[in-house]
């Protein structure tokens, strides 16, 4: 079980901060696309393009972080159930429909990937593999995520309810 908690959190951070590098990343590609159209009067041709492939892999593994921190919108109408039990098992049923979902996201995405990966980006000449991948690396993030939260509130012990902070 620790072993759940451990990854689950390692993912989170991970995606944490790959998204922090990927949000700074397109910034700069922005500024850079602005400075070259308007100042220099010479745009950079291929920074649109990259920036929308950096917006796809931000809302891919962002996914991860955001439900590891529990950032994610939901409409929980069984919030004014007091009951704890209850409440466990009701984020773990959540937390199962998020788990059925990525099994989605991978196995259409990895088909996907699979099938169109080959072609190149037209601007950036990128095989589009590295950006399709967004989908089933997202998606198995996000499932490793689900797994330490149906545990987290299924077996709520002491030394899960710290590795779960």
């Amino acid at each position: 079980m620790k072993l759940i908690h451990r990854l689950g959190r390692l993912v989170g951070r991970f995606s944490d901060h790959f998204i922090a590098w990927l949000l700074l990343i397109s910034v700069l590609l922005n500024l850079a696309q602005v400075f070259t159209r308007y100042a220099m009067n010479a745009p950079l041709f291929w920074t649109e393009e990259m920036v929308r492939y950096t917006t796809v892999w931000l809302t891919f593994a962002g996914a991860a972080a955001a439900s590891l921190y529990g950032d994610h919108m939901d409409m929980n109408l069984f919030a004014e159930v007091k009951n704890p039990r209850f409440q466990a098992w009701h984020q773990a049923a959540l937390q199962c429909i998020v788990l059925v979902f990525c099994v989605l996201i991978v196995w259409q995405g990895t088909k996907f990937c699979i099938l169109n990966g080959m072609q190149t980006s037209p601007a950036v000449g990128l095989q589009m593999v590295y950006v399709y991948g967004a989908t089933t690396v997202g998606g198995l993030m996000l499932a490793v995520v689900s797994l330490h939260k149906i545990a987290a509130a299924l077996w709520p012990q002491s030394d899960v309810k710290e590795l779960s902070a």
